[in-house]
């Protein structure tokens, strides 16, 4: 593994359009498992946190009111896992090779020059590319971006060596593998945290976080008289929604879908229930 990793870092140096010696699909197969496990630990251990530090300072938002539909699970898995790899594989690696159609117009001398600065182009390209995903507007999320994006920088580095050293197909199958997993994480992380408990003489409030939605199961039921709420029952509803619904409140921080039960014998007004609702989102995600 050490000798691939090395490998990879030398080709970040030095870029060249070489394919690998001795190509097999075993040598191709577990080049990529072997470097897809540094870049996870990596993610983990090192970018991971600094975007935790980053959120801490100033939260990091993507968006800001869920689409239901697209937020289905089975869409979901497509587009971020088979959808946006291909078309970013095919945009900024699949021309990453020289062929008898560039030949045409270029020399392989003169491709060997310019091929470092179009790897160095193409790969900082896909990282910052990926800034629209996030909404945030201040002088603090300019400076900080480079490192919002370093994952993809440091995937663009990865993926386009597998493209030059073994074919688009490698970079591809890598691409898809990686967002997958990533995307497994995601919907399986919530299954693994207690659900938001609250209960006294005024109320009990349960509040559990979902990765996704499924539109055929929501509900939203209110039971409230006199500016008083006795009863919530809502399902697979984002907490900016349910806010905006109740209170008018615009929260405009990273949305996320939610399951809320809420039960009052004698009554909560709406003020202390949303400001339980706003103590739960600082406690639980800022």
């Amino acid at each position: 593994m050490k000798k691939i990793i090395l490998e990879v870092l030398s080709f970040i140096k030095n870029p060249d359009d070489q394919r690998i010696e001795n190509w097999s699909l075993k040598t191709n197969i577990k080049y990529i498992f072997y470097i897809l496990f540094f870049e996870f630990i990596l993610n983990m251990v090192v970018i991971n946190a600094i975007i935790y530090v980053i959120n801490k300072i100033e939260p990091i938002v993507t968006n800001t009111r869920i689409i239901y539909e697209d937020n289905k699970l089975l869409p979901m898995l497509i587009a971020a896992s088979l959808w946006a790899p291909l078309i970013e594989e095919v945009i900024f690696r699949l021309g990453l090779r020289y062929n008898k159609f560039y030949s045409v117009f270029i020399n392989r001398k003169r491709w060997d020059f310019i091929f470092r600065f179009l790897v160095y182009f193409t790969v900082l390209a896909f990282g910052f590319v990926h800034s629209v995903n996030f909404l945030n507007d201040s002088t603090f999320f300019y400076w900080v971006l480079p490192l919002l994006v370093a994952t993809q920088t440091i995937g663009g580095f990865i993926l386009t060596f597998l493209r030059v050293r073994f074919n688009f197909i490698s970079s591809l199958f890598a691409h898809v593998l990686w967002n997958f997993s990533m995307m497994l994480i995601f919907i399986v992380s919530p299954y693994f945290f207690k659900p938001y408990v609250k209960e006294n003489e005024s109320y009990s409030v349960k509040i559990e976080q979902l990765s996704y939605s499924q539109v055929e199961l929501q509900k939203f039921e209110v039971d409230s008289s006199a500016n008083k709420v006795f009863k919530l029952k809502i399902n697979e509803y984002s907490l900016n929604h349910v806010l905006d619904t109740l209170f008018q409140h615009e929260r405009l921080l990273e949305d996320y879908v939610i399951n809320l039960h809420f039960e009052s014998k004698k009554g909560t007004s709406k003020e202390d229930l949303k400001k339980l609702l706003l103590e739960y989102d600082k406690e639980e995600n800022q």
